[in-house]
C-alpha cells in the first residue's frame, strides 16, 4: 500500500506522476516483468497486510521539492561551519612561539608579538590538541590551539600547583558564537573542553582529519595486512611506476596521514612523556612538551588543508557536511546510579571468578592424583594431551607431572589456572559436537574424530591426522583459515549456550555458565572503568540540569570518531558496541545506566530495516517501482507469522533459527560468500558436516544471489546474477561498485580512494559492495539528523541530539515535549525515505517503510522500553518506558493541541528563525553536484535477471541494444575488472 493522496501530494506534488514520465508500453512491460519474476519467486498472489491509510499533516518542505528541501536545510545547518572551515584551508597560522609562559589558563600570542593571558581564544576557527598525563587521570595538563590571529597555550593550574583538583577542564567562552575546532581525533580534545558538559548546544562544533582522512584515503580492514606487507616490501625494494591502492591510502594516526598527505616524517617520542611521565618531569621539559602539542597542531592544520577540498569534493551535499558536525556533538547523562553499577559489576565478577578458579584448580587436583596410573590418563582423550613427566629429582612438589608443576606459583603456593590458560579446555574435558577438543600449535584448537567414523568425504576437510584420529578445526568467526584460540573466549559463549560447545562434567557445564557470565565485563571492563565522566560537582561546568533532591548528575562524551570506517560510519570504543541487556551476563545493563534527568526523557527510534530497505529499493529502481522484486516484496509485505519475510525464508533454507538467519542475511548483502556462509552454519548447526553446510550454503545462494553468468561474451556484454531472490539488488550494487567513480545514490558520496577500482582492480569486491549498502546507510542517518535538527529549530521544540548508533537514534527531550520529539522523529523519516525514493527515481513511497513502528519515551536508554536490565549485577527491575505508534502520537498531541486545522502541522507553528537567504545559482550548483547520472535498464536485461536459465528465453541472435550498452559501458578497463572479480 502506497502513500495516501494527501501524504503524496506533501512530498512529491511537484513532480510529475512516475507513469506519465515514462512510456506507457514500457511501465506495462516492467510490470508484467515483475509479476512474472514474483510468481517464479512463490511470492506473487500472496495476500499483502491491511493497513488503514493515514492522513497527517507534514511541515511544508524548505523548497519546491524535496532535493531543494534538503540543499536548504543542508546549507541552514551546515552554516556558518562550512565557511569558517573554507577559510581554514587558505589561510596560514603565525609561527609558532619560541617561549610558552608558564601561567596557568590560557596565554595569547598575537602575529603581532603580544603576549597577553586571556579567558578563552578570541577566534571562531582554530586548530587545538589537548596533552594528558595519564599517571594523574582523565583531565587535561597542556593544551595548544592556533588560528589565522595567534596561538594559544593553555596549562592546568593542578601543574602548576595553584589547586588540589586535578579535575581542571579547559573554558572556551562564547556559548553564543559559532566556532569551529579542527584536531586529529577531535573526539579526544572535546572531552576536555569545559563548555560541551552542558545540556544547552556549546555552538562549537568538532572537524576530525582522522575523520576526513578516513573517509577519503582509509583502507578496509581486508588492505591493512596487505598494507603493511608491501610498505616492509618497499622500505627494501624500490616502487613501481604503477599506482596502486598502496599509493594512495596510509593508516590513520597524525604520524602516518601527515607523511601521506604532506610528505613530513614526525618524532613522536616525546609523546611518551605523558604517557608514563609524572608531574614534576613536564614541569622540567615544559617548553619542550609545549613545543611538541604545537607541532602536532601544525602538523593537524597542514593535514586539514590537504584533505578537507578533497572531502567536500567526495561528499558535495551539505547534508553530509552538517551531518559528520552533529554526529560529534554526542552527550550522555548519567546519575550516582553510574558508580554503583562500576562497584556492582567489579565486585560480581570477582565473586564469580574466584568460584570459577575454584571450580577449575578442584579438576587440577582431581586429575594430578592420576599421576600413578598412566592406564587412565594415556588413554583419556582430553589428560593423555598433558605432559605427565615426573622429574625424580624436583624438590618441591614431588611426584608432581610436568603440567601441574608449570601451573603452580611457588611465591603464592597456589595454582594459577584460569579460563585463558591452555590447559583449561583439557581439564574441562570440552567437546565440539560431541567431540574431545585437542590442541595442535600450528592448527589451534580441534576437535578429534576417531579414524573409523570419519566419512571418506569428510577426510580432506581434516587439518591433521595420526593413527587413531582426524583432527578438525574448532569453526572460527573469521573463517577456516583462522586458529581457534581459545574456546571458552567470547566469541564461542553462543557456541556453549547452544550446545555445540559442551562438557560431560556437571563442575565443568557450571564452570562453563560462570564463563559465559563474566565474558561481557571481561571483555569491556577496561574501556567501562575508563570512561571520563565529569559531576555537576565540578566548578569548571555549568551542566543547565534541574536541581536533584539527591544524589548527582554527571556526563560523558563519547569519544566518537564521526567517520572511523571507510564507510563513513561513526568508532567509538564503548557505547556504539554495547550489548543490551542479559540476564546472565555482568555488566551488560550498560546502556540503562544513560539516565534521563528530572523532567526530562531519552526519546527515539530504531530505522526498520534500514539497509535491508535501501540495498532493495536500489534493486526496484531497475523497475521504477517499490515492491517490484522479491527481496523488494519481502522487505515491504513479508510476513513473519506467515514466514514469507527474508529471514523466515533464509532459516527454512538453512535449517536455523531466524535470528540466526538475520546474521546470514545482512552478511551476504554487505557481499560475503559461500564460503564464509559455511563456516557461519558450521558454527551454528549442532551436527553437521563441512559438507553439507556447504550444500545448503549453495542452496541458499542460488536461490537468493541466483547463478552466475562469469563471461562477459553474451548478449547484454557484462557479468550479471540472474534465476535469484535478490538477483536484482545484487547487479544493481555491482553496478555501482565496479563504475569508474562509485558514488551512493542519494548523496553523492565517493568511495575511498583505495577502493577505487583504477586503484584496487579487481581486488575488494566484498569491501566495495559493503561500501555501497553502508555508506547509504550513513547518508540514511545524516538526512535523518539534519531533518531532525532543522525541526527542532523550526518549532522551538526542547530537545538535544544524543546519540546515534548506526541505525538508531536518541534525543534528550523536556518531558513536555516528548511527544513534539516523537512526531519530529516520524516526520523526519517519511522526509528521508522519501528522498532516498526520489533519489533512485521512484517518485511514491509505501506507507509500510514511511513512518517508525514505534518511537520509545524512555527515562533510561536501552533496546526496548520494556526491558528490565535484570542481570547478575543489577537485581532490580528498571520500571519501564512507553513505545508509541505513529497514530499513539498524534492522538496525544491532538488531545493537547487541538487538530492541527488552525496550526501549520501537530508541532505548531513555525518560529520566526531568520531564513539564509539561498540563491538559486547556488541551489543548482549543488543540485548538479549531487546529480545521479541518467541510465537506462534494457527491458531485456531486466527480463533476464529473473531466470535460472535465462539463455533459453531469447533467441541466440538478439544483440544488445545501445541502451543497454550505455548502462553496462564502463571503458575497456572497467569491463576487465568485471570478468577479473570474479
Amino acid at each position: 500500500m502506497l502513500l495516501s493522496p494527501s501524504l503524496h501530494a506533501q512530498l512529491f506534488e511537484p513532480y510529475e506522476s512516475q507513469e506519465s514520465k515514462i512510456n506507457n508500453q514500457e511501465y506495462s512491460l516492467k510490470k508484467k516483468y515483475a509479476e512474472e519474476h514474483l510468481k517464479l519467486q512463490g511470492i506473487w498472489g500472496k495476500t499483502p497486510q491491511k493497513e488503514d491509510p493515514i492522513d497527517v499533516k507534514l511541515p511544508k518542505l524548505m523548497g519546491k521539492n524535496l532535493e531543494e528541501h534538503f540543499i536548504r536545510i543542508g546549507l541552514e545547518q551546515a552554516e556558518p561551519y562550512l565557511s569558517q572551515c573554507e577559510k581554514l584551508v587558505s589561510i596560514d597560522i603565525p609561527p609558532t612561539p619560541t617561549q610558552w609562559k608558564k601561567t596557568a589558563g590560557w596565554t595569547r600570542y598575537g602575529k603581532d608579538g603580544t603576549i597577553t593571558a586571556v579567558g578563552y581564544p578570541l577566534e571562531d576557527t582554530m586548530v587545538f590538541d589537548v596533552e594528558v598525563l595519564m599517571s594523574e587521570g582523565n583531565y587535561p595538563t597542556i593544551a595548544v590551539a592556533a588560528s589565522e590571529e595567534a596561538w594559544y597555550s593553555w596549562t592546568s593550574p593542578y601543574l602548576l600547583d595553584q589547586t588540589k583538583s586535578k579535575e581542571q577542564l579547559i573554558p572556551f567562552g562564547r556559548r553564543d558564537d559559532k566556532r569551529i575546532i579542527v584536531g586529529h581525533n577531535v573526539g579526544y580534545d572535546r572531552a576536555r573542553i569545559a563548555e560541551e558538559y552542558s545540556r544547552m548546544d556549546s555552538n562549537i562544533r568538532y572537524v576530525d582529519t582522522m575523520s576526513l582522512h578516513i573517509a577519503v584515503s582509509g583502507l578496509c580492514s581486508q588492505q591493512r595486512p596487505a598494507w603493511n606487507a608491501e610498505l616492509r616490501r618497499r622500505d627494501q625494494e624500490s616502487s613501481s611506476n604503477e599506482q596502486t591502492f598502496f599509493d594512495v591510502s596510509s593508516l590513520n594516526s597524525l604520524k602516518d596521514v601527515a607523511k601521506f598527505h604532506c610528505k613530513i616524517n614526525i618524532d613522536k617520542s616525546q609523546r611518551s612523556i605523558f604517557e608514563t611521565g609524572s608531574l614534576s618531569d613536564v614541569h622540567t621539559q615544559f617548553n619542550e612538551l609545549m613545543d611538541y602539542c604545537a607541532k602536532d597542531v601544525a602538523l593537524t592544520h597542514a593535514v586539514y588543508k590537504a584533505v578537507f577540498p578533497i572531502f567536500r569534493k567526495n561528499c558535495p551535499h551539505p547534508v553530509s557536511f552538517a551531518g559528520m558536525l552533529h554526529m560529534g556533538s554526542s552527550f550522555l547523562t548519567v546519575t550516582e546510579r553510574w558508580e554503583d553499577y562500576l562497584q556492582k559489576s567489579s565486585g560480581k565478577h570477582k565473586e564469580l571468578s574466584d568460584m570459577l578458579d575454584v571450580k577449575i584448580r578442584d579438576l587440577a587436583e582431581k586429575a594430578r592424583v592420576l599421576v600413578d596410573d598412566p592406564v587412565i590418563w594415556q588413554n583419556d582423550p582430553w589428560l593423555s594431551q598433558l605432559d605427565w613427566f615426573v622429574n625424580p629429582r624436583q624438590r618441591k612438589l614431588k611426584g608432581s607431572p610436568k603440567w601441574y608443576k608449570d601451573a603452580y606459583d611457588t611465591k603464592t603456593a597456589t595454582l594459577k589456572i584460569s579460563t585463558r590458560s591452555r590447559i583449561a579446555p583439557i581439564l574441562l574435558r570440552l567437546k565440539w559436537n560431541g567431540y574431545p577438543l585437542h590442541y595442535i600449535p600450528s592448527n589451534g584448537w580441534c576437535y578429534k574424530i576417531l579414524n573409523s567414523e570419519v566419512a571418506v568425504d569428510q577426510s580432506s576437510k581434516a587439518a591433521a591426522r595420526d593413527d587413531t584420529y582426524h583432527y578438525f578445526k574448532v569453526p572460527h568467526k573469521d573463517g577456516e583459515d583462522a586458529n581457534c584460540g581459545n574456546p571458552l573466549a567470547k566469541s564461542y559463549i553462543s557456541s556453549f549456550e547452544d550446545k555445540i560447545l559442551t562438557s560431560e562434567y556437571e563442575a565443568a557445564r557450571e564452570a562453563l555458565e560462570l564463563n559465559a557470565t563474566s565474558a561481557y565485563w571481561i571483555s569491556s571492563r577496561e574501556r567501562i572503568l575508563g570512561q571520563f565522566v565529569v559531576w555537576d560537582s565540578n566548578s569548571s561546568v555549568h551542566m543547565h540540569l534541574p536541581q536533584k533532591s539527591e544524589g548527582k548528575y554527571g556526563m560523558i562524551l563519547p569519544q566518537m570518531v564521526t567517520m572511523g570506517t571507510i564507510t563513513r560510519r561513526a568508532v567509538e570504543k564503548t557505547w556504539l558496541t554495547a550489548s543490551n541487556a542479559k540476564k546472565n551476563r555482568i555488566g551488560s545493563e550498560l546502556k540503562s545506566m544513560v539516565q534521563a534527568p528530572e523532567g526530562y526523557k531519552i526519546v527515539g527510534a530504531d530505522v526498520d530495516s534500514e539497509e535491508l530497505w535501501i540495498s532493495s529499493v536500489i534493486g526496484d529502481a531497475q523497475f521504477g517501482f517499490h515492491g517490484a522484486t522479491a527481496l523488494g516484496w519481502m522487505t515491504l509485505q513479508g510476513s513473519k507469522s506467515e514466514g514469507t519475510d527474508l529471514h523466515s525464508k533464509t532459516a527454512n533454507i538453512l535449517g536455523i533459527s531466524r535470528d540466526k538467519a538475520k546474521i546470514f542475511n545482512y552478511a551476504r548483502i554487505y557481499g560475503a560468500g559461500v564460503k564464509y556462509a559455511t563456516s557461519l552454519l558450521s558454527q551454528y548447526s549442532q551436527g553437521i558436516d563441512q559438507k553439507t553446510a556447504e550444500q545448503r550454503a549453495l542452496e541458499l545462494y542460488s536461490e537468493t544471489k541466483g547463478e552466475k553468468e562469469h563471461s562477459s561474451k553474451n548478449i547484454f556484454k557484462r557479468t550479471f546474477w540472474h534465476g535469484g531472490s535478490e538477483s536484482y539488488m545484487f547487479n544493481a550494487l555491482e553496478d555501482i561498485a565496479l563504475s569508474r567513480e562509485p558514488r551512493t545514490p542519494v548523496l553523492h558520496c565517493a568511495i575511498t580512494d583505495a577502493l577505487k577500482p583504477q586503484y584496487a582492480k579487481a581486488q575488494f569486491l566484498t569491501s566495495r559492495v559493503n561500501w555501497v549498502v553502508q555508506s547509504s546507510g550513513v547518508d540514511y542517518l545524516h538526512l535523518l539528523i539534519v531533518s531532525m535538527n532543522h525541526l527542532i529549530r523550526r518549532y522551538n521544540i526542547n530537545a538535544r541530539f544524543m546519540l546515534s548508533v548506526h541505525d538508531e537514534v536518541r534525543y534528550l527531550s523536556s518531558a513536555e515535549d516528548k511527544q513534539r520529539t516523537a512526531f519530529a522523529l516520524q516526520v523526519a523519516n517519511i522526509w528521508t525515505r522519501a528522498f532516498f525514493s526520489y533519489k533512485l527515481g521512484i517518485h511514491n513511497l509505501p506507507q509500510s517503510v514511511a513512518f517508525f513502528s514505534a518511537v520509545d519515551i524512555d527515562h533510561v536508554l536501552r533496546k526496548e522500553p520494556n526491558m528490565p536490565c535484570l542481570t547478575p549485577s543489577n537485581e532490580e527491575k528498571i520500571s519501564e518506558g512507553v513505545s508509541c505508534s505513529l497514530l499513539d502520537t498524534i492522538r496525544e498531541l491532538e488531545a493537547d493541541m487541538g487538530p492541527a486545522n488552525n496550526l501549520e502541522c501537530l508541532l505548531g507553528n513555525s518560529e520566526s528563525l531568520e531564513q539564509m537567504k539561498i540563491d538559486e545559482k547556488t541551489i543548482k550548483s549543488l543540485m548538479d553536484k549531487t546529480k545521479k547520472r541518467k541510465t537506462k535498464v534494457d527491458l531485456n536485461f531486466i527480463k533476464a535477471q529473473m531466470y535460472k536459465d535465462y539463455k533459453n528465453h531469447f533467441e541466440q541472435t538478439l544483440k544488445g541494444n545501445r541502451e543497454t550498452e550505455e548502462v553496462i559501458r564502463c571503458g575497456d578497463d572497467l569491463e576487465a575488472i568485471y570478468m577479473d572479480a570474479y
